[in-house]
């Protein structure tokens, strides 16, 4: 019995992922209403909430003055959108911050996190957020934006 019961917990877990829709494929970025001036070739979406540590809002910093060509947005708790003015002030946030309800699919596991999402929605990457950005973000970003430079292209 124990065997049959392994045996209809794999064949049922191959169905599962067989019918599921990867989340990593889609990201509603058209849902971004923010003007940005210039073509995005890739954005940076992060959740984040007032409540996380300091030194993991560090990234904040950088992500005021993306590289060329990058998008900035932030998404935090629901109950917190309402404090925008004070996430402002006390992270220095200067991109567009939105509610987390019309993103709630993509909630990471992890606050801060920083999602690299291509200007046709597909995420390339999903870094959580520890407090050493600043000193590797940069130098990553170049390098993606190096190497991925065929896949950033704005779809038609």
């Amino acid at each position: 019995m124990i065997l049959g019961a392994v045996i209809i917990l794999y064949l049922s877990s191959i169905i599962y992922r067989e019918r599921v829709t990867p989340v990593t494929t889609n990201f509603p970025v058209r849902r971004l209403e923010e003007e940005f001036r210039g073509e995005v070739k890739l954005n940076l979406i992060l959740y984040f909430s007032i409540k996380n540590c300091p030194p993991c809002l560090k990234v904040i910093d950088f992500l005021n003055e993306p590289p060329d060509g990058v998008r900035v947005v932030g998404i935090v708790p629901e109950k917190e959108i309402q404090l925008l003015d004070e996430i402002r002030q006390t992270t220095g946030a200067e991109f567009p911050i939105y509610s987390f309800k019309r993103w709630k699919r993509y909630d990471p596991i992890y606050a801060p996190t920083l999602f690299g999402v291509g200007p046709d929605g597909i995420i390339y990457f999903i870094l959580p957020c520890v407090g050493l950005e600043e000193t590797y973000l940069p130098g990553y970003l170049a390098e993606f934006m190096r190497k991925a430079r065929y896949l950033l292209r704005a779809p038609n």
